[in-house]
Formats: structure tokens, C-alpha cells, sequence
């Protein structure tokens, strides 16, 4: 068990913020005219093509940007899917930090996003602190509960800690990182 929940608490708010983001475009997205009383889940109740979208503060100054290359909603599922995500939380002060993947889906409710498909969350380096990158073929995001969990294999790095594991579980609120399976890790001392 690592403790060091300090670099990984970021990319927990971005998927956070992810989940939200998702679930206001699930309700901007508008009910087809065609006329079809039971869509399917083959059948998207809205398509958006090269979706982006962004989240401003009360002055006016950027947060969140999510994009897509395309977004579809499902009525009869609720599920919302996003093709080629890329969500970048903007902070001069602490850092940006970019969320990608192949794919990712919202349920319907809002309380899980499956990422999927070499998903990579990556922290930019600032003075005190040096850039970090997790990457993981899926990460599951329980935006309720404050906690991430990768079920597969899982590779965190910075300057100073290269771990990898057979799957990942990390809750925001204890700030606990519980790497599982075969575990390698390797500290580099900044000193020396």
C-alpha cells in the first residue's frame, strides 16, 4: 500500500469533474424528431461530431475543457459515450492536468465513468513538483464515492516513483493508493 495520495488526488478531480461534465450533456442533449417512440441502444437519441466544450469560472477565466470526437447519447439506456475523449483541467497555479482515451461511457445516473483504451492521465510539472503520468488500459471512475480503480494492469510515473501493478484502487477521501497483484515499484531519490 502507497500512501502517497497527494500526486494522484488530481487526476481523481478531473474525472470528477468528467462525470459532471457528462452528465450536464446528457441533459443538453435534445430528443430526436423523428418520431421513434423505444430508440434502442443501437439507436442514439443525439450524435454530436468533434464535441468541445468549456467550463469557465464566474470571471470568465477557463477551468475544464472536455472534447470528442463524437458524443452519443442513448434514451432508452440513459449510457452516454464519448469516441477519442480528452479532458484537460486548466490551473496555472497547481498545474494542468489532461485526461485521455479511446473511449469512455457515463452511466446513466452519473455515478460511474468506464474509461477504456490506453487511457493516460498526465500532470504537468510545476516548480516543486515534478510531471506525472498514470496509464492503464481502463480506469473505472466512482465520481460518488471519491475513488478510481484500474482492473488491469497500471503504470504510475514522476520524478521521483515508477510503480506498476496488476491493478490499482485509490480512494480520495482516506487518500490511499492500494496497488494489488505483482507490484514493482522503485523510489529515485532527488538527493544525491
Amino acid at each position: 500500500m502507497i500512501t502517497r495520495g497527494g500526486p494522484l488526488w488530481l487526476p481523481l478531480t478531473i474525472l470528477l469533474v468528467l462525470a459532471a461534465l457528462s452528465f450536464w450533456i446528457e441533459r443538453m442533449v435534445e430528443i430526436p424528431a423523428n418520431g421513434s417512440s423505444s430508440p434502442t441502444r443501437t439507436d442514439p437519441e443525439g450524435i454530436m461530431e468533434n464535441f468541445d466544450a468549456m467550463r469557465t469560472d464566474v470571471t470568465g477565466k477557463p477551468q475544464y475543457r472536455l472534447s470528442a470526437k463524437r458524443l452519443k447519447h442513448y434514451s432508452g439506456s440513459k449510457l452516454t459515450e464519448m469516441e477519442s475523449p480528452r479532458f484537460t483541467q486548466m490551473d496555472a497555479q497547481s498545474g494542468d492536468v489532461v485526461a485521455v482515451a479511446k473511449q469512455a461511457t457515463v452511466s446513466s445516473d452519473g455515478h460511474e465513468v468506464d474509461l477504456v483504451g490506453n487511457v493516460a492521465v498526465e500532470r504537468a510539472a510545476r516548480p516543486g513538483q515534478s510531471a506525472m503520468t498514470l496509464r492503464s488500459a481502463r480506469l473505472l471512475v466512482f465520481p460518488d464515492r471519491n475513488q478510481l480503480r484500474s482492473p488491469g494492469p497500471v503504470e504510475i510515473q514522476d520524478a521521483t516513483l515508477n510503480a506498476r501493478a496488476d491493478a490499482m484502487e485509490y480512494d480520495a477521501k482516506r487518500r490511499v493508493v492500494k496497488l494489488t497483484g505483482r507490484v514493482h515499484a522503485r523510489y529515485i531519490s532527488g538527493k544525491g
